[in-house]
């Protein structure tokens, strides 16, 4: 019966991530989860994790094997698994050890941004929660204040079923008190506006080899972006472009820096694009601002690059277990944050991978008012990997309380406010642009003003409840006993 809980579960949680996006099966899921590992030895209980964990990540992770191949995906799948297993190490043979679930699980998800290999943060319980009644609270915990929320909300069901009715309530009042925060936040919008035109020109084939024809991506971005203002009167304050939107190095073809320059130029308008520069015997994955008149302006080089993607660690081992491994010229990463300032726009661009880095984001936050997500999703052609970014990309836009734009080559595309309601959309592997008003956000939220002390508070707050209030209780009724028998002589 524990391992087909441990299934469920794990299929369960992997339904509150897109494409299904039903966010109260995570809450749901870690219920069954605890009802699994009730009561078991330390074999079961890692059987249930193994369990659990494949039956999550199987399903949420098979966009990665699309075009390499499932050993990939396999193998990414099995480094998940191993990391949540120390979950199996969870003392189960008192209810009362279950109050430390939620510290535990969060422990986990930190571990899994940040190891191996600069970490994979993809499937935190926190990024499926964008359309929850309570997803705000990652303006003040961030993204795991907002797992952690999920897992109190599933430990206090569980005791409460479980009929351990104190503590049952004490969790509920915990997740109550933690609740009411979000509804005390006051919410005020910047009367400081841009318009912001962007655009997701497509690729000519989806894949891995997207970009053999880079000219013609980048062409397919300036015909769309150019028909767009050649047919609609109204002039965007700048234009976004996807990553690798600009493949070919502008710095060195003079066919795509003159076309920026004209396309700038014509319209009067700046461009932010992605772009490829080449340095060395690598490449750097770059954010930057055309400036009419003045041609390329600031530049933000990708500094999180993308294992496996934009480098290759273990390249002996990586060779062996997929041939495309072989094809992959290690990309530099960037030393510096960088935004672009347009007017009164301070604009943070955040590239695709970065996206799962919670200092990174932090960092570029605070040195901005609108967050640009610049993404490439033609990679993983039509599967829910897009679908999932975007559920991402609201989190972080609710998160650093800033309005955002998400773009990518073939979709989907949208802006989103800094609550996480999508405003506009693009359909996915369909070429469209779209217009959108966007105000500049600038005070800091609650969770990037606290930083990493969240998490510590977070982590550490159910150790409290469990160790430091029964020993408060203990002193206490000890030292009324005394008092009481003195009071009796």
């Amino acid at each position: 019966m524990s391992v087909l809980l441990a299934f469920l579960s794990g299929i369960l949680l992997s339904g509150a991530f897109a494409p299904f996006a039903l966010w109260w099966l995570a809450p749901s899921a870690l219920l069954l989860l605890l009802f699994a590992f009730d009561g078991n030895g330390f074999k079961v209980r890692a059987l249930v994790v193994i369990v659990f964990s494949a039956s999550f990540f199987l399903p949420l992770l098979h966009w990665t094997s699309v075009y390499v191949g499932a050993l990939p995906w396999l193998l990414l799948v099995l480094l998940q698994v191993g990391l949540l297993f120390p979950l199996a190490l969870h003392p189960t043979t008192d209810p009362k050890f279950f109050i430390l679930f939620p510290s535990a699980w969060v422990c986990i998800e930190i571990l899994r941004t940040h190891f191996p290999f600069g970490g994979f943060g993809w499937g935190r319980v926190g990024f499926s929660q964008a359309n929850a009644p309570y997803s705000s609270f990652a303006s003040i915990a961030g993204v795991s204040g907002l797992s952690f929320l999920v897992a109190l909300v599933s430990v206090s069901l569980f005791l409460v079923i479980k009929k351990e009715f104190t503590l049952g309530l004490v969790t509920l009042f915990v997740v109550g008190i933690l609740f009411s925060t979000t509804l005390l936040r006051t919410h005020v919008v910047s009367e400081e506006v841009v318009t912001v035109l962007a655009v997701q020109g497509g690729v000519p084939k989806l894949g891995l080899d997207f970009n053999d024809r880079a000219h013609a991506v980048f062409s397919m971005h300036e015909k769309s972006t150019r028909s767009y203002l050649e047919s609609h009167s109204q002039k965007p304050s700048f234009i976004v472009w996807p990553e690798n939107s600009v493949d070919v190095d502008p710095f060195k073809d003079n066919f795509v820096r003159d076309s920026l320059n004209k396309l700038a130029d014509d319209f009067q308008v700046p461009i932010i694009i992605g772009a490829v520069l080449t340095k060395g015997n690598g490449y750097e994955n770059a954010s930057i601002a055309w400036l009419p008149g003045s041609g390329p302006s600031s530049i933000y080089v990708k500094k999180h690059l993308t294992p496996f993607g934009e480098y290759v660690p273990l390249r002996s081992l990586a060779e062996f277990v997929s041939p495309f491994a072989k094809g992959i010229i290690d990309f530099i990463p960037g030393t510096d944050l960088q935004t672009h300032v347009i007017g009164g726009a301070k604009i943070s661009p955040v590239i695709c991978y970065e996206l799962l880095d919670d200092q990174l984001n932090r960092a570029m936050a605070a040195r901005g008012n609108t967050l640009l997500i610049q993404t490439n999703s033609a990679t993983f052609g039509l599967t829910p990997e897009s679908a999932q970014e975007l559920e991402i990309s609201r989190i972080r836009a609710i998160e650093h309380q800033r309005f955002a734009i998400s773009i990518a080559t073939s979709g989907i595309s949208a802006a989103i406010d800094d609550q996480g309601r999508v405003l506009k959309a693009t359909a996915i592997n369909k070429p469209e642009a779209f217009l959108v008003n966007l105000p500049l956000q600038s005070p800091r939220s609650v969770s990037d003003s606290l930083g990493n002390s969240a998490e510590i508070l977070i982590v550490f707050l159910p150790l409290f409840l469990f160790l430091v209030i029964p020993f408060l209780y203990r002193v206490l009724l000890k030292r009324f006993s005394v008092v009481r028998k003195r009071s009796n002589q």
